[in-house]
């Protein structure tokens, strides 16, 4: 059954749909709930009905009796009560529901959030990003030469798992670090060259052709070379000394050619993950010029003081009206039927 072209015009109704878990914080809860609000009445400022509706673990029951041919679905779950890896399972209950939602589908999703098979798609593509190796023993680590390395685990994001002794100077410190990995989060390390150089977060929305919106570049205050990393402190804990001294500038100071060169690479990342609607790449940009990609993020995080939110504003996007621009991609998705690819495991021959 094919269905009328949507629009703002036509479509009045919004579900801020937005995940909870009974495991955080109390303040981070409260939190969360802060920027439902704020997110909420930034769209209810532009003239739309928007419902909030908190999502545990069933996506389903949470709506029942909403009408997909009456009410879009802005996707702000990043997982699920006891699955942090289930954001990719809030967008298959979507499509099986049949709403129109905003974001990423399932399949960029699921490759965004397995980092082996996000740097197999960037290489299979022929984008520029650091060396690389997945560990799933400390075996696998033979004939790696590559210093200083950095260690991730594979399957987090967010830069969970990433702290400053995830930068390794030696075999000896990397072998620690992959074991830490292997036996303390159990699960496989990523193992990348370490690129020295500026860390850029280049914000993109839209399809076909995705806009870039003012690059965001972060200044490490003191911090030495090898010190220069976003890591889960730097990113989440606003009393720590690092979330102190990594301080984001945007727009960042760029040449015309080089910010030319580093908004191409990361729109052919943009596109090789298959990113909809809007999404994030990080890039470390190489004494050389290079850009290197070293993470590409569907459905990044949209809390008021989140990166893509700081580069829509410095674009004169306040938080209700860049919401709305998102709504406004979506709906135009609605006009173009485009198969849906195949899974990320079979592409790669492990399916």
């Amino acid at each position: 059954m094919s269905r009328r072209p949507w629009s703002l015009r036509t479509v009045r109704q919004v579900i801020l749909l937005y995940n909870m878990d009974g495991a955080w914080p109390p303040e981070d809860q409260a939190y969360a709930r802060e920027c439902v609000c704020r997110l909420q009445e930034g769209m209810e400022a532009h003239g739309l009905t928007v419902r909030p509706v908190e999502v545990r673990r069933d996506v389903r029951g949470a709506l029942q009796g909403f009408d997909p041919e009456e009410w879009v679905v802005f996707n702000w779950c990043e997982a699920l009560e006891g699955d942090p890896y289930g954001e990719p399972r809030v967008a298959r209950a979507l499509e099986a529901l049949g709403f129109l939602y905003t974001g990423s589908g399932p399949w960029a999703l699921t490759v965004a959030g397995h980092k082996a098979l996000m740097k197999a798609f960037l290489t299979l593509n022929g984008i520029p990003t650091p060396a690389w190796r997945v560990c799933h023993r400390l075996a696998d680590l033979e004939g790696w030469e590559v210093f200083p390395a950095i260690v991730k685990p594979a399957r987090e994001h967010g830069s969970i798992g990433i702290t400053p002794e995830a930068v390794a100077s030696s075999p000896r410190a990397l072998r620690e670090r992959v074991e830490y990995v292997l036996e303390v989060l159990r699960q496989p390390a990523l193992v990348e060259a370490f690129i020295p150089g500026r860390e850029l977060n280049v914000s993109l929305w839209g399809n076909r052709d995705p806009e870039p919106l003012p690059i965001s570049e972060i200044h490490f205050d003191g911090l030495s070379e090898e010190e220069r990393i976003v890591d889960q402190f730097a990113k989440w804990d606003r009393g720590s000394e690092r979330y102190r001294r990594t301080v984001p500038v945007v727009p960042a100071p760029l040449d015309e050619r080089t910010e030319a060169e580093v908004v191409h690479v990361a729109a052919l990342a943009y596109r090789a993950l298959r990113v909809r609607d809007y999404g994030r790449v990080d890039i470390r940009l190489a004494p050389d010029g290079t850009p290197y990609v070293i993470d590409v993020n569907p459905n990044p995080d949209l809390s008021p003081d989140a990166g893509f939110v700081r580069s829509a504003a410095a674009a004169g996007y306040d938080y209700g009206r860049m919401a709305v621009h998102i709504l406004r991609i979506a709906l135009a998705r609605r006009r173009r039927r485009v198969p849906a690819p195949v899974s990320p495991f079979a592409r790669l021959g492990a399916g």
